[in-house]
């Protein structure tokens, strides 16, 4: 029965997505359009993505995960993205799942024996990044007590961070330790 087979589209998706919520799951036919709400879950590849409120884009084949603000005001369900050994959580995520780029706001994730944290990080590819307004620290705290500060940098995950002129802060204060650049 060869005849009867259905072509499958050159932009299909190659692997199997698991989406599931534990709300609901909305799916908007006409734009092509997913909407899972309270702990979204979207699996692709290697890579893994957790949120409270997420949308996938199946035309610009884009996802976009957020945290939610509860009763009390307090952000929850911040997005945890995985992919490989590398983990972030976030404020906000946006990812493209064809390129393997995207745009992460208000991340913290581990490398190494310390913590990176930064305002916006642009993922290239799989081990590529740069940062923005960032920090390391050994602090395991949301808001560390000291770190190393500086406006950006460069990361190869699991191997070394780059970063432009840097300087030490305790308690937020700044210090007079400052350096031309930083390798960790």
């Amino acid at each position: 029965r060869h005849g009867n087979l259905i072509p499958v589209s050159a932009d299909a998706v190659k692997e199997i997505v698991i989406d599931k919520a534990t709300d609901s799951v909305a799916i908007e036919l006409d734009s092509k359009k997913a909407f899972l709400y309270h702990e979204g879950v979207i699996e692709f590849q290697n890579m893994n993505l957790n949120a409270d409120a997420v949308e996938v884009d199946f035309n610009k084949k884009q996802i976009h995960a957020v945290g939610v603000s509860d009763t009390a005001g307090r952000y929850v369900g911040r997005p945890l993205f995985k992919q490989g050994d590398s983990e972030y959580n976030a404020d906000t995520i946006n990812y493209n799942y064809s390129s393997g780029k995207g745009l992460i706001y208000g991340v913290i994730t581990q490398e190494g024996d310390g913590y990176l944290h930064g305002t916006k990080i642009k993922k290239v590819n799989d081990s590529v990044m740069y940062l923005s307004s960032g920090q390391y620290t050994t602090c395991n705290y949301a808001h560390p007590h000291f770190a190393i500060n500086f406006s950006e940098s460069k990361l190869i995950a699991n191997e070394k961070i780059f970063t432009g002129p840097a300087y030490v802060t305790i308690e937020d204060v700044p210090t007079p330790l400052a350096i031309p650049f930083a390798y960790f």
